[in-house]
């Protein structure tokens, strides 16, 4: 199936835009912290101690603070809700960009912790070095007190690495779906991660040169002669400043972790503060309803309630939420058209038996009842599927009749439907809403992306409960 460019760039453009500019800072942050440590004259005796490992272990320390910093910002989603719902952010690409915002914080975790295996291996590497190139000329760089002793690291990174294990093992689908108490106790470990992160490198096993301007990296101390240096050249080069005037002097790493973390998460506190006192509102249940197939609607009262996205309200007086929630619909009955831009409007719905279709038939009845009345019998196409033919009934109650005919067994021929309407919206922008399972939804996803609908761009959207 080729690929449409202008539908490509629509629906993965700016996901990809911004995972290329993460990818380069990361890379940059990467390699300009390795070359610091990598030819720093201030690193230089230190870089001789550790080799490769210390530029290893501070470069990914330095993209393990970035990732530490942006995997909080997704995670404040009152703020995201407020962007998105109110229009605050007037670029419809960029509100689609927040509705990825879960995509992000993944992202950042699995960044977190690819880096995180990184830096303990090259710290691992440099306890071995700190043992076996133990330094009589410089004793203040050393970390074992005696040539040949192993000093482990701290318990803060023993710590740091026992909590990330759990976050991240917890965060696999399977657990989320089978205990999701467990993902969630487990996660809010960050609070002790981020305090132990903190406090971290206090312990300033690194040091760094503050005299290099009087003490040159390599320079000759008195009664010292350099072997790999001729006496002439040796003269030469004592007269030309390479004589040491002092001796070195080291000093611990300032802790750099707190600058990049302590914004974002001052932030997000607040967030979690804002949801704490409004969580404190009182919410009253008006009614429970059970429908067909398991499906449980609250009716909910609170006070000064005003619907998000994501939320249903079907009624001024109170507020409503199913377990499948369609926003449109309910918005569409309650208040009109007049908050859309739609011309018109395709609703398939995919069921495995005709009665998981009962708890929504009253509603989508009404919205056909209501675009009749309102002269726009074509304004909404909708089309039903039931995929388990094994013992078929139709919808035989009379109030259900406008469904009936548009009852279909099987399952959509979806590269048809996106044909008509291409030919119907030539050189037009399609929204295509897709909830259900992972299935479906790759395989709207790749029609959207196709060139195959006359010049038609399908932005694909998928809502997800994971």
């Amino acid at each position: 199936m080729a690929l449409s460019v202008r539908s490509w760039v629509a629906n993965e453009g700016g996901k990809h835009l911004v995972l290329v500019l993460w990818l380069g800072a990361n890379t940059l942050l990467f390699m300009r912290t390795f070359l610091l440590y990598y030819c720093g004259q201030q690193y230089h005796y230190l870089h001789q101690m550790l080799g490769l490992g210390l530029c290893i272990s501070r470069a990914s320390a330095s993209v393990l603070n970035l990732n530490c910093s942006l995997v909080l910002l997704p995670m404040c989603r009152s703020l995201l809700t407020y962007l998105r719902g109110t229009h605050t952010v007037t670029s419809r690409k960029a509100r689609r960009l927040l509705d990825k915002s879960k995509t992000f914080h993944v992202t950042c975790g699995v960044a977190i912790c690819v880096f995180s295996v990184v830096h303990v291996s090259a710290h691992l590497v440099n306890v071995v070095n700190f043992s076996v190139r133990y330094s009589e000329e410089f004793p203040s760089l050393n970390v074992a007190r005696y040539s040949g002793e192993v000093r482990f690291p701290g318990i803060t990174g023993i710590l740091l690495v026992l909590i990330l294990f759990l976050m991240f093992t917890a965060s696999s689908y399977c657990i989320r779906v089978s205990n999701y108490e467990i993902f969630w106790y487990t996660h809010n470990l960050f609070i002790v991660f981020y305090i132990i992160l903190i406090v971290h490198v206090v312990g300033g096993a690194l040091k760094y040169q503050t005299n290099f301007e009087a003490h040159p990296p390599g320079c000759l101390r008195a009664n010292q002669t350099n072997p790999d240096k001729t006496e002439e050249e040796s003269g030469q080069a004592e007269g030309d400043g390479w004589s040491c005037r002092e001796e070195a002097r080291f000093q611990p790493n300032s802790p750099e972790t707190w600058l990049w973390v302590s914004g974002p998460l001052c932030l997000y506190c607040a967030e979690r503060l804002y949801r704490y006192i409004r969580s404190n509102s009182p919410v009253t249940i008006v009614a429970v309803v059970r429908h067909p197939c398991d499906v449980i609607e609250l009716r909910m009262l609170k006070k000064d309630f005003k619907a998000q996205p994501g939320q249903v309200s079907d009624r001024k007086s109170y507020y409503s939420n199913h377990t499948v929630a369609w926003l449109w619909t309910k918005l569409a009955v309650r208040d009109g058209w007049r908050h859309f831009r739609l011309r018109r409007l395709y609703f398939v719905w995919v069921c495995r038996e005709l009665q998981s279709f009962y708890w929504f038939a009253e509603l989508l009845c009404a919205l056909h009842h209501k675009l009749w009345k309102e002269n726009r019998p074509d304004y909404l196409n909708l089309q039903l599927f039931v995929s388990q033919t094994d013992g078929l009934q139709n919808i035989s109650e009379e109030r259900y009749r406008p469904l009936s005919s548009r009852l279909m067994i099987g399952r959509p021929r979806w590269k048809l439907l996106f044909e008509e309407i291409g030919r119907t919206n030539k050189h037009k922008r399609v929204g295509v809403f897709c909830c259900g399972p992972k299935g479906i939804s790759r395989t709207l996803h790749r029609l959207c992306n196709s060139d195959r609908y006359s010049g038609t761009t399908f932005e694909f959207n998928k809502e997800s409960f994971s």
